[in-house]
């Protein structure tokens, strides 16, 4: 008897670069893929055929993993819009090729799509542990609260209404580095919509991973973090959209000063770019950002140097406990 993939859900999958993080993660996730016969569609912009050729290997333990590769890159954004729209299912949940599932959450997101919601949002590191249902009115309220949360690319399960959503070009620009994000916002601003929160921590991390964002933390998490937040003024008040803007570094620990001193070593912070995105550093950073420019005042070889150091001790000190 031929099996055919969930028609329910399936997963989606960008990349670049990561094949053997990716690897990691389906082979961990494999079991319950395949215990519901999820199918898995992988949007590659990598530049080498690694991760072709682990996915031919991995298609023979299981048959419903659908490759593309994008010749020319797609690039991050771009390939947001390509990726979700490899599947046709009802439901198609985009994953981050870093994170991966904790057991059993795939039946709890079947379970909730049964209830027909606009999107449903699975918690990685959120505080709000309970499960519920948003939908009309009250979508706007959840959006406040947790919208600083749902720039992780992997939190959001999109239903078809969503995903039919015709988006201009020149309307998708002003997400640069958040098009996920900047999708939920454009449909809950024209329609009704509803969403379902699954409260229990399910997306967690591959560790070996390394940020693409490190050196430009500052280009994604204030300047196009801001102008997100800011393209939707029919939907968010001044008042709200600084809150929002405000929230993501105080949730997240961005531009702490631990952070700050991360991205200085790494070369990614610097006095004059503080001074170009003026108020909207000051609004994104939980501390003031006189401490920014402290940071600055040191060589980041030295910063560097002794950011390494530190971290070789504490390493050291894990090892010997």
């Amino acid at each position: 008897m031929l099996r055919t993939p969930n028609s329910l859900l399936a997963l989606a999958i960008p990349t670049y670069n990561r094949s053997a993080i990716l690897h990691e993660n389906l082979k961990e996730m494999l079991p319950e893929i395949r215990e519901h016969s999820i199918a898995v569609y992988i949007s590659d912009d990598s530049k080498d055929s690694a991760t072709e050729q682990m996915v031919a290997e991995l298609k023979m333990e299981y048959e419903f993993i659908f490759y593309r590769r994008n010749e020319p890159s797609n690039g991050h954004d771009k390939n947001f819009f390509a990726t979700l729209a490899l599947p046709d299912t009802d439901f198609v949940w985009y994953l981050g090729d870093s994170l991966y599932l904790r057991s059993g959450v795939i039946a709890d997101v079947l379970a909730m799509a049964n209830h027909d919601p606009d999107f449903i949002f699975v918690n990685s590191y959120a505080p709000e542990l309970t499960d519920r249902t948003v939908a009309g009115a009250a979508f706007k309220d959840f959006l406040l609260n947790r919208a600083w949360y749902l720039t992780l690319s992997g939190a959001t399960i999109y239903g078809r209404r969503p995903r039919s959503l015709h988006v201009a070009e020149e309307r998708r620009k002003q997400w640069k580095n958040f098009p996920q994000l900047g999708l939920i916002f454009e449909f809950v601003s024209m329609f009704s919509a509803s969403c379902v929160w699954i409260g229990k921590p399910s997306i967690l991390f591959n560790k070996k991973k390394k940020s693409y964002w490190q050196r430009n933390a500052l280009d994604v998490f204030v300047r196009d973090w801001a102008a997100l937040v800011r393209s939707f003024p029919k939907l968010f008040s001044g008042v709200e959209a600084d809150r929002i803007i405000r929230s993501h570094g105080i949730n997240t620990g961005v531009f702490s000063l631990k952070w700050l001193i991360t991205l200085r070593a790494n070369g990614g912070l610097n006095a004059s770019e503080i001074d170009a995105l003026g108020k909207d550093f000051a609004l994104a950073s939980p501390i003031s950002p006189w401490w920014a420019k402290v940071v600055c005042m040191a060589p980041p070889f030295l910063v560097r140097g002794l950011w390494m150091g530190a971290k070789a001790i504490k390493e050291s000190i894990e090892r010997f406990r």
